[in-house]
C-alpha cells in the first residue's frame, strides 16, 4: 500500500512538471503580431529646408527619399529611418543645386535620419530624438514633432534648426561675397496609411 501511495505521487510530480513545462513552452511560442509599415503618401509629405543667405532666403525641397516607419500592434510608432541623396534635394535655381553639390564634395552625396527615441503625450505632442548623417559625420538631432493617428492614417511633422559647421561643412560663400547661413530649418510633413493587419 505505502509502495503504491510513493508511486501515485511521483506520477503526480511527473504530470506536474510536464503541465508546466508545456504551459512555459505555449507561453513563451504564443504568437505576436508583426510591425506594420505606414505606406507613405508622396502627394501629402514632404521635406522642407529653409535657407536665409545674403540678401534673399529660398527653401530646398527633397523630392526623392526612402523613409519606412514601422508601426507596432499597439499602434505605436517604433522608430523610423530616412533615406536621401542631396541630388534630390531641389531648390528651384539649377546653377545654385550645382554649386551645393560642389561645396558637399561633389558626385552624389547621401545622408540619412535614423530615429532612436519617439516620446509622446497622448494627444500626439512630444519629442523625437536621432542620429542625422551627412558628409561623413553623425550626431543627435533633437526636435519637436506632432503625430496624429486618425481611421489608420498617420500624420507626422516637425522641424528642427541645424548648424551644418557641426558636420564639418564650412559656410558655404559665392564669389567672396554672398555666403548661405549656417543655420537652416528642416520642416517635414509624412502622411503614411496603416496596411490591414493579416488576421483582417
Amino acid at each position: 500500500m505505502l509502495r503504491r501511495m510513493k508511486a501515485l505521487r511521483l506520477l503526480a510530480l511527473v504530470a506536474g512538471f510536464s503541465l508546466g513545462a508545456l504551459s512555459t513552452a505555449t507561453a513563451t511560442t504564443s504568437p505576436v503580431a508583426p510591425d506594420r509599415t505606414l505606406k507613405i503618401d508622396r502627394s501629402k509629405s514632404y521635406v522642407d529646408i529653409d535657407v536665409e543667405a545674403t540678401l534673399h532666403k529660398f527653401t530646398g525641397r527633397l523630392e526623392r527619399y526612402e523613409l519606412t516607419i514601422p508601426v507596432d500592434a499597439s499602434g505605436k510608432i517604433k522608430d523610423a529611418l530616412l533615406k536621401f541623396k542631396f541630388t534630390d534635394l531641389k531648390t528651384g535655381n539649377g546653377e545654385r543645386d550645382e554649386a551645393m553639390l560642389h561645396w558637399l564634395g561633389g558626385g552624389t552625396p547621401e545622408g540619412s535620419f535614423d530615429l532612436g527615441l519617439l516620446a509622446l503625450t497622448p494627444d500626439g505632442q512630444g519629442q523625437a530624438s536621432g542620429k542625422l548623417m551627412f558628409n561623413g559625420q553623425t550626431h543627435l538631432v533633437e526636435l519637436p514633432v506632432n503625430v496624429r493617428a486618425q481611421d489608420g492614417t498617420y500624420t507626422i511633422t516637425g522641424q528642427a534648426t541645424i548648424d551644418y559647421r557641426n558636420w564639418g561643412l564650412k559656410i558655404f560663400r559665392k564669389f567672396g561675397v554672398a555666403k548661405v547661413d549656417p543655420e537652416v530649418t528642416v520642416r517635414f510633413q509624412f502622411v503614411g496609411d496603416l496596411p490591414p493587419s493579416p488576421e483582417e
